[in-house]
């Protein structure tokens, strides 16, 4: 045996050597495809800046920035997709999971994931409430204004749907199957750290980190993404109905609030029947383990802690480089108030 050979070097020891440079390595491409995801997402958004000989979309108008954004969304995602799945020889079917699931398990978890998005959603104004005290603000605008039935069905599309699926397949698909293999708990937490520190401004790393953690937990939980996809949508499609509620006026502010608040007391309402409902069937459901599944394509032994997978899934080239990235997107999204 190859570790029989190496001095002081006992076989488990080997083994441990060899899971933490497999996971520096499947890490450091991840990261990698992480960042050709956002470099395509920028790379097009200039390219069709040129092409309408404008530096941004403010001068063209609403329906085909919609239209635009649906192409970048679709592009940016499964184009480096693709191509990762080309260089690292993976297989899609064993990467990304589709498995059935039970409409009553669906539903239950749909309903809890929201609630997380709502106190999500809370931590998010809070990070940007408090840093409007040092005289940062956040530049990035997150609404749009629509006045007509078609823009408001494509800005649903745009904003809703189309990420859902997009954002899904790249994080909870490609990048947290692939780290699978290494644990659960591992790619849970490692993927949503990912997932927020991509969104780049300080009102979404917080949301977007919170609501990563339970997409990717539902996904692992339900072995398929088509559960994330789900509440993914249902978050947006949340956000973007009472986005377009509020700037079009069609409801007073008294109203608005009384819409809001109902929202929120249903969600919470159905998501307590729903925790409940889970419990009742299996006491230990929301427990999960680090413990290395078994796939076709590789058997991962779990010989790592999880402290030492996750410093292994840090500290290499492609995930160090995007997450620099990241940094100095958010750095650079901020505004003195």
């Amino acid at each position: 045996m190859i570790y029989n050979s190496i001095p002081n070097l006992n076989r488990q020891n080997y083994l441990r050597f060899c899971q933490e440079r497999t996971i520096k390595k499947t890490a450091s491409g991840l990261g990698f495809f992480v960042f050709a995801y956002l470099a395509s997402m920028y790379a097009s958004s200039i390219g069709f800046g040129i092409m309408f000989g404008a530096a941004s979309f403010t001068s063209i108008d609403t329906v085909s920035v919609f239209l635009l954004e649906i192409f970048i969304s679709v592009f940016s995602a499964f184009i480096p997709g693709l191509f990762y799945f080309l260089f690292s020889g993976r297989s899609m079917s064993n990467t990304i999971k589709t498995s059935y699931v039970r409409q009553k398990e669906l539903w239950a978890l749909v309903f809890i994931g929201m609630v997380v998005a709502m106190v999500a959603n809370t931590a998010s104004d809070m990070v940007q409430t408090n840093f409007t005290f040092f005289g940062l603000q956040n530049s990035v605008n997150m609404s749009e204004d629509v006045s007509n039935p078609l823009e408001i069905v494509l800005y649903i599309i745009s904003t809703a749907i189309v990420p859902a699926f997009a954002e899904e397949f790249a994080f909870r698909g490609i990048l947290m199957g692939t780290l699978r293999k290494f644990g659960d708990s591992f790619a849970i937490i490692t993927s949503a750290i990912i997932f927020g520190a991509m969104h780049g401004n300080i009102a979404q790393i917080p949301f977007a980190f919170i609501l990563g953690l339970v997409l990717a937990y539902v996904a692992c939980k339900t072995n398929s993404i088509l559960p994330s996809i789900i509440i993914h949508f249902l978050n947006n499609f949340y956000a973007v109905m009472l986005d377009i509620l509020q700037s079009t006026g069609v409801f007073n502010d008294r109203i608005f609030m009384m819409i809001y608040f109902f929202l929120i007391a249903s969600f919470c309402i159905l998501g307590l029947i729903s925790f409940l409902y889970l419990i009742k069937k299996d006491k230990n459901y929301f427990r999960i383990s680090d413990k290395a599944i078994q796939q076709s394509d590789n058997q991962i032994s779990n010989l790592l802690s999880l402290k030492e997978k996750m410093k292994a899934f840090f500290i290499n080239p492609g995930v160090i480089f995007v997450l620099s990235v990241f940094i100095i997107e958010t750095i650079t999204s901020l505004k003195v108030v």
